[in-house]
């Protein structure tokens, strides 16, 4: 397994080119990425901006492990708005194809999420209808969509991703595993036996389930009681051996650069202890 960074865990306003350096000064392989709502490297920007990253890859050395499917949290293809449905397919596709042009084979996926309005077998049909109309993209692009287990009132054990998977019936389509995200509601080692090789990729942070399902119970990679040895004998007993992103903030942002240089080393430690089990 080879291990990466999510850029958007580096401390707000730091400039991506600053975020592909530091993580591969860390001893990173790998970053991942994601279309901005505005500026540089965003979902209408330059598209410039896409041959810029890819000179950045190439100066760090290091990978674009994978990518977000755009900022689809502020407009949730589940939405009872059908503007921000037609917006979500439209951010998402142009993230298919951004990503084809980078080389990335597999791009996260959030297809929506239950609200008071927005009942979950309404979010469902229309999350299974979003993601199925992507599929000829992702064909075209030659790229993967990896459905991500977040937050998001939906999709909270394995079982209901691979019936979600297997319900969209292409095998482009596959599950974005997050060891730490459902760790308050179960045993994450639990998911890879179910999931099996639909795993495209993997999320890793830390969790304490004495907070309860509660933001503060994310805490750093091997704090907090999640059973890492378990999780990664189950990946392993899968077969997996792609990529595992550290999803864990690095800093606050009136921390020093040499702060934020400690502090990601130790996390990339934390990522070799971790791979090492």
């Amino acid at each position: 397994m080879r291990k990466s960074i999510m850029a958007g865990m580096f401390p707000p306003n730091t400039p991506l080119v600053d975020q592909f350096h530091l993580a591969a000064g860390a001893g990173f392989a790998g970053i991942e990425i994601c279309l901005a709502r505005e500026g540089f490297f965003s979902v209408d920007g330059d598209p410039a901006d896409v041959d810029a990253v890819a000179r950045l890859a190439h100066d760090t050395g290091l990978t674009i492990s994978g990518m977000l499917a755009g900022p689809l949290g502020h407009v949730p293809p589940t939405s009872n708005e059908e503007s921000a449905r037609i917006e979500a397919r439209r951010i998402a596709r142009r993230a298919i194809e951004v990503a084809a042009s980078l080389g990335v084979d597999t791009l996260l996926v959030v297809p929506g999420r239950v609200e008071v309005d927005v009942p979950y077998g309404v979010a469902w049909e229309r999350a299974i209808a979003f993601v199925r109309d992507l599929v000829p993209d992702a064909e075209r692009h030659d790229v993967h969509l990896a459905i991500e287990n977040v937050w998001n009132r939906m999709i909270y054990t394995p079982v209901e991703m691979r019936h979600f998977i297997e319900t969209v019936g292409h095998p482009r389509v596959g599950a974005y595993f997050d060891a730490g995200n459902h760790a308050a509601f179960g045993w994450p080692h639990h998911w890879p036996p179910v999931l099996g090789s639909l795993i495209r990729r993997v999320h890793v942070k830390g969790f304490n389930t004495n907070a309860g399902a509660t933001w503060p119970g994310f805490v750093r990679l091997l704090d907090g009681n999640i059973d890492w040895p378990a999780v990664m004998a189950s990946l392993r007993a899968i077969g997996y051996d792609g990529w595992v992103t550290l999803e864990v903030g690095v800093g606050a942002p009136d921390q020093t650069h040499d702060e934020l240089v400690r502090r990601l080393r130790e996390y990339s430690a934390d990522m070799d202890a971790l791979l090492a089990m």
